[in-house]
């Protein structure tokens, strides 16, 4: 007879590839208007960066999103992939509950590793006090993990930072172009290369009403990619941090009014 699997670690890869899949299953079975995502967190935003922008009130979006090990905070030196839950109740607030798969070991007792068996949960906020007029930008604050679900032990508050934002449109005929800009301070060091001023700018072209394209600098490298919306609720983003790593996802999204 053959040699059987290991059985730790044959049913640990199994039990993690089906939560990979059980989390892009779930895309097609929730019920846009707008092509405002900064994917990973499940917030709206550009790529890596904040914004001002926020979805219309009542909509809510399910997601996941594969992030390049460049994407990611220091002590995570490997890709992984997010999924997440965001809604949008009232024009002025947005919330999001995100999950980022982690690498771990097997029990205490075996030697092999089976590969994502943690996850980094965290909740996000954003408030809009001022809301875009004809001659101001809209103004938000917002953070992402405040609190830290991991407590404050070394190695956890992956993504936790607080941020203040701006973002102002204007119109080229019926092209529309947006500047964004935001301040961002993170609470581990590992992530210090992401501090302090970031911004970007943001083109929808008037033949595709459906794309937007983006470039943003993070405070350390420029990254570039854009947003498209499929049939009517599919929105898809793609980005390549420094003009090459690849990440990208989908979400699902709908208004509840």
């Amino acid at each position: 007879m053959g040699k059987q699997p290991n059985g730790t670690g044959f049913q640990g890869r199994r039990y993690a590839m089906k939560r990979m899949i059980g989390c892009i299953l779930l895309l097609f079975l929730c019920g846009l208007q707008g092509l405002k995502a900064q994917q990973y967190t499940g917030m709206t935003g550009l790529i890596h960066t904040p914004s001002a922008e926020m979805n219309d009130a009542g909509t809510a979006r399910i997601g996941a999103h594969f992030l390049h090990e460049a994407f990611s905070p220091a002590p995570m030196d490997y890709p992984t992939g997010s999924y997440y839950l965001n809604i949008t109740p009232f024009s002025w607030i947005e919330l999001a509950y995100t999950c980022t798969l982690l690498k771990g070991e097997s029990a205490p007792g075996y030697e092999e590793k089976i590969g994502y068996t943690h996850q980094d949960r965290y909740f996000s906020l954003k408030l809009r006090p001022l809301k875009e007029g004809k001659w101001w930008p809209a103004i938000a604050l917002g953070t992402n993990d405040p609190i830290g679900t991991y407590g404050t032990k070394k190695g956890s508050l992956y993504f936790s930072n607080f941020y203040v934002a701006a973002s102002k449109r204007v119109y080229l005929g019926r092209n529309e172009l947006a500047a964004h800009v935001a301040w961002r301070t993170f609470r581990r060091d590992y992530n210090a290369k992401w501090e302090g001023f970031t911004g970007g700018l943001t083109f929808r072209p008037a033949f595709a009403p459906n794309l937007r394209v983006i470039a943003e600098y993070t405070g350390h490298e420029v990254n570039v990619g854009f947003d498209y919306l499929l049939w009517k609720h599919f929105l898809l983003q793609i980005s390549f941090q420094q003009g090459k790593q690849f990440s990208g996802g989908i979400c699902y999204q709908l208004n509840l009014f």
